[in-house]
């Protein structure tokens, strides 16, 4: 595989996530490395949106709790 098809791989495997795990099907052993990129390139980001999506949720509701107990005191 040239540089150009990687790139256009891995670009793609990054905004469309679906494209490593659908390239992950193919039989040719001389692809396994990239194939084994793509879907790496895939799943490690939508971890780590998963990890930041969780935690902005859970720092949103800081304020929300936090007037809470002020407003006990009082």
């Amino acid at each position: 595989m040239s540089g150009e098809q990687l790139t256009l791989f891995y670009l793609l495997s990054f905004f469309i996530p679906v494209v490593g795990i659908v390239w992950m099907n193919d039989v040719d052993l001389d692809k396994k490395s990239v194939r084994k990129n793509c879907l790496l390139i895939t799943i490690i980001p939508l971890v780590f949106s998963c990890i930041c999506w969780f935690a902005l949720s859970a720092f949103s509701l800081i304020p929300t709790y936090s007037g809470y107990y002020t407003l006990l005191e009082a």
